[in-house]
């Protein structure tokens, strides 16, 4: 019992975390719409408000890389299937472009890549542990 819990763990926190990414990004650009003033508020510049969301998108892009390797690894082991890796590891990817080049800053494109990134990682995430569930039912 507790080997199964172990083993669905890191799909479960992926998924939550990349559901939350994607309403982060999302909110984030409805935000930077709706109110153009918050991006050009320089009060919020020099409090360093900008800098401090960066780099929670950069640890959160730590923490999916992490979590997709673990599952990704384990999930191959446990049922050899190679469609939830290269899932996972395309969204991931597509996150990371969306996070570390220019398209970050270009609203619609760095939000809608990451959003597809995140959509592609939760489901790589659902579908192994849909596939870790067979197995331990079996």
């Amino acid at each position: 019992m507790i080997d199964m819990f172990l083993s669905r763990w890191p799909d479960r926190l992926g998924m939550i975390i990349a559901i939350g990414c994607g309403i982060h990004c999302a909110a984030m650009t409805i935000a930077f719409i709706a109110w153009p003033t918050l991006w050009l508020n320089r009060n919020l510049w020099e409090r360093g408000v900008w800098q401090q969301l960066i780099l929670i998108e950069w640890a959160l892009l730590a923490l999916a890389w992490l979590l997709i390797l673990t599952t990704a690894i384990h999930g191959w082991f446990a049922h050899r299937r190679w469609l939830p890796p290269a899932l996972g590891l395309t969204g991931v990817t597509l996150m990371t472009t969306a996070i570390i080049s220019p398209l970050h800053t270009l609203g619609y494109w760095g939000s809608g890549l990451a959003l597809a990134g995140g959509i592609l990682v939760a489901g790589a995430h659902w579908f192994n542990l849909r596939l870790m569930c067979q197995i331990s039912s079996d």
